[in-house]
């Protein structure tokens, strides 16, 4: 699967989906990959590179051990 490069426009895009949220939530990344068509990791990344503090994809992920 190829996905789209990160243009301004889909930047300005994502800046305004995201707002003011700091942390980002996984749960706002999976909404931005979904509208923008793109992976999460790739929104994730992109949001870090621009300077926003990310959630960690591990922290919304629970393991239960038996």
């Amino acid at each position: 699967m190829s996905l789209p490069k990160w243009t301004e426009e889909r930047t300005a895009q994502l800046t305004n989906f995201v707002g003011g949220e700091s942390p980002v939530s996984q749960a706002t990344v999976a909404q931005a990959a979904e509208q923008l068509e793109t992976s999460t990791r790739s929104i994730s990344s992109k949001l870090r590179k621009m300077g926003h503090d990310v959630e960690l994809a591990s922290a919304g992920a629970s393991r239960a051990f038996s």
